[in-house]
C-alpha cells in the first residue's frame, strides 16, 4: 500500500510539472523577421537550453570586440564543475579552448562550459545573468529574463517563443560566419566524442541546425534553421512531449511555409538583382583541367565543414577553370577567406 502511494504520489508530481509546459510555435524569415505562422507567442515560458543562444550571442559579439579569441583558455572553477548535466564533465582548473567550448555549447549542450565561459566574460555567473539581460533589453526580447546562462530549472529564467524567434534572427543576421557551427553532427574534445541531440540534422540535409532544449518544466524545445536555395526560414517550438513529437511538429511546419518563405525572398532578390548584377565570389582554385577543379571543391568541403552550406561553382576563364563558391556579403567572405588562408591554400575575395 505504501508502495502504491508513493508511486501514485510520483505520477502526480511529474504531470503536474508536464502539465506547465505550454504549446507556443513561431515560423518566419530570419531576415525580415516576417511571422508566417504563430501559436502562443508571446506567452511566457521556461527556454531550457535554448538560453544557451544567447550565451552564444554574447559569445560572438565579445570575439568581435576583441574581447576574446578562438584559442583563449576556459578554465573551470569548482561551481562550473558542480553543473547539473549535460557536461563535459571537466576537472576543476582543468581547460578546454573558446574553440571547443562553442562546439561543446551547441553540439553537446553542456552547463559546466555555459558557466565556464560566463566566469570568463564576466568574472561570475551573477555579472554574466545581468550582461544577458541588457542584451535582452537591447534585442527587443520583451518577454525575456534570463537567471543563468545554461537553461537549468529556474523559476525567472523565463522566455517567449517569439522572443527566442527574434533573438535567433539576430544571430542569424549578424553571425552568419559561424552557421556552419551550428550544422555539426559531432564533435571531439579531449578524445571524446559527443553527438547532437538535433537529430533533424541528420534526417534532412536544408537543416542547419541552432539549438534543442529540455527541462521537465518546459517541455522539448527548438530553434531550428533552414536553408534552401539561399532562402532561410527560422522555426521555434515550445512544449513538446517528447524529442520525437517536437521534431515532427516542427519539421511538418518548416516543410509547410518553405514555399511561402521561398517565392517571397525570390521577388525581393530578383527586385535587387535588377539593380545590380554583381556577386560576391571567393574563387579557391584555379586549374587547367576541369576534373581537378571537381577534386578540389571535394577536397575543400571535406577540409572546411563550413563551406558545405554555400553554393559551388566552376567556371572558364581563358585556358583555366576556377572554382569558386557565392557569398551573400563581403564580411563574410573576407572571414571565410581569412580561415582559408590559415592553412596555406588559396582564397581570392571577387565579385563577377
Amino acid at each position: 500500500m505504501i508502495r502504491l502511494i508513493l508511486i501514485f504520489t510520483f505520477l502526480i508530481v511529474n504531470l503536474s510539472q508536464l502539465s506547465l509546459a505550454k504549446i507556443a510555435s513561431v515560423i518566419g524569415n530570419p531576415n525580415t523577421e516576417e511571422i508566417y505562422f504563430e501559436v502562443n507567442k508571446d506567452t511566457r515560458n521556461y527556454p531550457a537550453s535554448l538560453t544557451k543562444i544567447m550565451t552564444l550571442y554574447i559569445i560572438f559579439d565579445e570575439i568581435k570586440l576583441g574581447n576574446l579569441g578562438l584559442n583563449d583558455e576556459i578554465k573551470f572553477s569548482k561551481y562550473a564543475t558542480l553543473q547539473q548535466p549535460s557536461k563535459l564533465n571537466i576537472d576543476i582548473n582543468d581547460s578546454i579552448t573558446l574553440d571547443e567550448a562553442i562546439d561543446a555549447l551547441i553540439v553537446k549542450s553542456a552547463n559546466d562550459v555555459a558557466v565556464a565561459v560566463a566566469e570568463k566574460i564576466s568574472g561570475s555567473e551573477k555579472k554574466f545573468v545581468k550582461k544577458m539581460n541588457k542584451y535582452a533589453k537591447r534585442l527587443k526580447l520583451k518577454n525575456t529574463n534570463f537567471a543563468n546562462p545554461h537553461g537549468l530549472p529556474n523559476k525567472s529564467n523565463l522566455s517567449s517563443a517569439y522572443d527566442i524567434f527574434l533573438l535567433s534572427s539576430k544571430l542569424v543576421k549578424n553571425y552568419p560566419e559561424y552557421l556552419y557551427r551550428f550544422k555539426k553532427i559531432k564533435i571531439k574534445i579531449k578524445g571524446k566524442t559527443y553527438k547532437t541531440h538535433n537529430k533533424l540534422l541528420i534526417k534532412d540535409n536544408k537543416y542547419v541546425g541552432l539549438k534543442t532544449g529540455y527541462i521537465r518544466k518546459s517541455g522539448f524545445q527548438i530553434s531550428l534553421l533552414s536553408k534552401t536555395n539561399n532562402n532561410y526560414l527560422l522555426g521555434i517550438y515550445f512544449g513538446g512531449n517528447s524529442a520525437k513529437e517536437r521534431d515532427n511538429k516542427i519539421h511538418f511546419l518548416m516543410n509547410k511555409y518553405q514555399n511561402k518563405n521561398s517565392k517571397i525572398l525570390v521577388k525581393k532578390e530578383t527586385s535587387k538583382t535588377n539593380k545590380s548584377k554583381k556577386k560576391i565570389i571567393i574563387q579557391t582554385s584555379s586549374f587547367k583541367k576541369i576534373s581537378l577543379s571537381k577534386k578540389h571543391i571535394v577536397f575543400m568541403t571535406n577540409k572546411f565543414d563550413f563551406l558545405r552550406q554555400f553554393n559551388h561553382h566552376i567556371g572558364k576563364n581563358g585556358k583555366y577553370f576556377t572554382s569558386y563558391l557565392e557569398i551573400p556579403n563581403y564580411k563574410l567572405a573576407n572571414s571565410i577567406c581569412e580561415k582559408i588562408k590559415l592553412k596555406r591554400l588559396d582564397c581570392i575575395v571577387k565579385t563577377i
